[in-house]
């Protein structure tokens, strides 16, 4: 995330995505990044396996639940019907 600092020509960058060419690890930027494209920043780096994988699982209980929920009510839905005549009877 990259946002200005009002009234001067800096940019604050949160954990900005810092492309590298080994697709395991992930590296992310905290800084400024100067008007003449320079970064001054300290860069926050691993493979963060075992956090990918428990976002991976949570993905899929929320696919399973979403598929789960749209069987349930295509299966529940009824379609309209008339309003059941009144049966009171008058005496």
């Amino acid at each position: 995330m990259r946002f200005r600092i009002p009234g001067k020509d800096i940019n604050v960058r949160l954990f900005e995505r810092v492309q590298t060419v080994d697709s395991q690890y992930d590296i992310f930027d905290v800084g400024v990044e100067q008007a003449d494209g320079t970064i001054d920043s300290v860069v926050i780096g691993g493979s963060f396996s075992y956090a990918k994988s428990l976002v991976q699982a949570i993905d899929q209980k929320a696919e399973e639940k979403r598929v789960s929920d749209a069987k349930a009510s295509s299966v529940t839905a009824s379609p309209a019907s008339a309003p059941e005549p009144d049966l009171a009877v008058a005496a």
